[in-house]
């Protein structure tokens, strides 16, 4: 009888279905509205949507082409560029603004319960490479990365690092980013160089970069991670997918 028991249970922990959550970070751009991002978000159907750069105009088309999907939507709008949305198709049990002292773009944390589970999301939009007048500049270039870390710093101490959490959003900077380097010291993993290290998830003209990112602490396991070469955006979608250890 105890062998039967026993067999029964690894039976039942080899079919149970593993608590995932999928997460897609796209950086819209305030300048390129568009209705068929609406179609982009629905074929991707992840279960968390966090967006950067909208503004009342992307809320409006966003709000009538998703709600049937997303039934918790929230929108952060500030200035020309520094907007966020949040599309969960779980509810958002707390929301909370994080100022930047050291930069343009402020974070936004929530956090979403799935089931019996918490999970904390930060929204990021750090420092573009730009001068405060939105010109190339030497300094503004090559200290940007720098500053990158600050803002991280910054918007982290306000986190509760107990639960699982992942820090997404328009970085700025690639893979081997001194920002990068400094959240896998603190713990995080990267999620898209573990399935695809080559997929730009920015371009410009001629120019293309890895600047997108999904990074989590040791209470998730990222099992997936893509990019989709979709949207008039000069950002791509970037998804990817967590257990919950």
């Amino acid at each position: 009888m105890k062998n039967i028991i026993s067999i029964l249970f690894l039976f039942s922990c080899f079919f149970t279905k593993a608590n995932t959550i999928s997460v897609v970070t796209y950086n819209v751009n305030y300048h390129f509205i568009n209705e068929n991002v609406v179609n982009i978000l629905d074929s991707i159907n992840a279960d968390v949507v966090c967006l950067q750069e909208t503004n009342v105009e992307w809320e409006n088309i966003l709000k009538n082409g998703l709600s049937n999907k997303y039934p918790f939507i929230q929108f952060k709008h500030r200035g020309i560029a520094g907007g966020y949305a949040t599309l969960s198709k779980y509810p958002i049990i707390k929301s909370s603004k994080i100022i930047n002292k050291v930069a343009w773009f402020s974070g936004w944390a929530i956090t979403i319960k799935k089931d019996q589970d918490s999970i904390q999301i930060l929204n990021t939009h750090l420092k573009p490479k730009l001068t405060s007048k939105g010109i190339i500049g030497w300094n503004a270039y090559f200290k940007a990365e720098e500053i990158h870390i600050k803002e991280l710093d910054c918007f982290i101490k306000k986190l509760d690092l107990t639960l699982p959490t992942i820090i997404l959003g328009d970085f700025n900077e690639g893979d081997k980013g001194k920002a990068m380097k400094w959240l896998r010291k603190k713990g995080f993993e990267d999620a898209l160089p573990k399935f695809n290290k080559r997929t730009k998830t920015w371009r410009f003209i001629f120019l293309r970069g890895r600047y997108d990112h999904l990074v989590s602490n040791n209470k998730l396991l990222c099992i997936k991670a893509m990019v989709y070469k979709l949207g008039k955006s000069d950002h791509f979608p970037v998804l990817g997918v967590f257990e919950v250890k």
